[in-house]
């Protein structure tokens, strides 16, 4: 009942936040935007998204790897975007971290260490992040508002310091280990304190993770470049710079599992960064990233499909 009623207030506040945006905008103008863009340009820009797909997948399964799971880069390429098309339908992140665990779990029984990989590549991805936007001010500084970087940064540094240190530290790890021990409700400390031994693996493979963390920036890269295929099919007057420095931001806003695969906020923090052009123009862009990722996501379904029917023959 609990997990209806909130998809039920989660409708309500995509429904509400989409409401206030489009009551401010001319939609005349908006669809005239989305009419006369350039087929070819957004074709290319659904493959850049089927490309961040293909590195989240490798980023993904090299943790998988630390765990000593069997996993190619095929299969956990088709199982992310199974999770990426019922991404479409449930909360933002949360929902498409539960579909791929499910698949992982269902092969090799190990719930901790799925979940933990699944922890360390998030983990992983939103220091890709950080360390991202603390660079773009160095090398673009007289274009961007640095408070926003310098309070994400701050605090994104500040968590993963201490994410580090009670992993990596023996005294700091083995006082928490203590410390929920005594919690035997439910046997919650116990399932935390296997959790945190899962999570102890990074602390031996440190290279790894170097790797992994440049993947992470690679894929706000390919963000940065399908937004620009986007403004250049819709002759949208977003300079790169923006989009350099902001796109970033947007996929952190985009996370928060409050609305509907993130509609609604993309909108609000696209319109709330980019206020150098019209509302029409930045609703189209944050509107046009949203249909191609869609679009892309049908592959998911497609591969869904295939994987139930194999299922099927199998246990015939």
């Amino acid at each position: 009942m609990k997990k209806i009623l909130f998809q039920i207030l989660r409708i309500l506040i995509t429904v509400l936040i989409l409401f206030l945006i489009f009551r401010n905008i001319d939609t005349t103008q908006l669809f005239k935007i989305l009419k006369n863009s350039n087929i070819f340009l957004l074709f290319l820009s659904v493959i850049t998204i089927g490309i961040v797909c293909f590195i989240i997948s490798l980023r993904w399964q090299l943790v998988l790897k630390l765990y000593n799971f069997n996993v190619s880069i095929w299969r956990a390429f088709r199982i992310y975007n199974i999770a990426f098309f019922f991404n479409n339908f449930l909360p933002s992140t949360i929902g498409m971290d539960f579909i791929r665990g499910a698949y992982i779990v269902s092969d090799e029984k190990r719930i901790a260490d799925v979940i933990s990989s699944i922890i360390i590549e998030r983990w992983i991805g939103l220091l890709g992040i950080i360390v991202y936007i603390s660079i773009t001010p160095l090398i673009f500084f007289k274009y961007g508002v640095t408070k926003y970087f310098l309070y994400v940064s701050i605090i994104g540094i500040l968590a993963s310091v201490i994410f580090i240190t009670v992993i990596i530290s023996d005294k700091v790890f083995n006082f928490f280990i203590f410390l929920f021990s005594k919690i035997k409700i439910l046997k919650i400390g116990e399932k935390i304190n296997s959790l945190m031994n899962s999570l102890r693996i990074i602390k031996h493979r440190k290279s790894d993770l170097v790797y992994n963390l440049f993947l992470s920036i690679m894929i706000q890269v390919v963000f940065v470049v399908t937004n620009h295929l986007i403004v250049i099919s819709q002759g949208l007057s977003v300079k790169l710079i923006d989009e350099i420095i902001y796109v970033p931001f947007i996929s952190i806003i985009s996370m928060i599992p409050i609305t509907i695969n993130g509609l609604g906020l993309r909108e609000w923090a696209y319109i709330n960064f980019f206020k150098l052009t019209t509302k029409e123009e930045i609703v189209s862009l944050s509107l046009t990233f949203f249909l191609v990722s869609v679009l892309y996501s049908i592959v998911g379904g497609f591969l869904f499909i295939f994987d139930k029917r194999n299922i099927t023959k199998e246990n015939k």
